[in-house]
């Protein structure tokens, strides 16, 4: 199971992120696009960002400018976080 628990204890059931140099990719499930977008734009939501995937945890820190956001064929939402 993958899941991401948001600073505010917003938890995104069967989503993932993967850091790739200073960004922060995510891919959510079972979210709208407006969800995602208020969620995710929200910077006291994404200051930390923990990651279960599988039972290995990993905390994100200091991610809050959203700077994509694409909803995908399969519906499932993309989008890409920087450090502020």
């Amino acid at each position: 199971m993958q899941k991401l628990t948001l600073n505010d204890g917003t938890v995104l059931e069967n989503s993932h992120v993967i850091l790739n140099g200073s960004t922060l990719w995510f891919y959510l499930t079972g979210i709208t696009f407006t969800e995602t977008f208020n969620v995710m734009n929200d910077a006291s939501r994404t200051e930390t960002i923990t990651a279960d995937s599988f039972g290995d945890v990993t905390a994100y820190e200091g991610f809050t400018d959203l700077f994509c956001l694409r909803r995908e064929d399969d519906g499932m939402i993309t989008g890409g976080l920087k450090h502020a």
